[in-house]
């Protein structure tokens, strides 16, 4: 049988966890123990503070402390294909001449 796949939460990442009557955001502001037992204590934008385990199903990275998204992190192994800045002006040179 596959294990599914938990991510390594860390201080100061931003989470969603998803409740029957909606989601809610907030921020991871401690991490108890290491691995799958992990745990981590996330203060919710409305100031409350829950403890969760790592591989609870309804919690959700949304952006690392670093500013990176979850895809971001996963595909930073993987070289760049094309550099979207660059294009997004390429495209507006190319309007402005035609």
């Amino acid at each position: 049988m596959n294990k599914p796949k938990t991510t390594i939460y860390r201080m100061g990442d931003e989470i969603s966890y998803a409740m029957p009557a909606g989601m809610l955001y907030g921020t991871i502001s401690r991490v108890i123990g290491a691995g799958d037992d992990a745990a981590v204590e996330i203060e919710f934008e409305g100031g409350r503070k829950e403890i969760k385990k790592v591989r609870d199903r309804a919690l959700s990275l949304l952006r690392r402390a670093s500013g990176q998204s979850e895809v971001e992190e996963a595909r930073k192994d993987r070289p760049q294909l094309r550099d979207l800045d660059v294009e997004r002006i390429r495209r507006s040179e190319q309007r402005r001449r035609s």
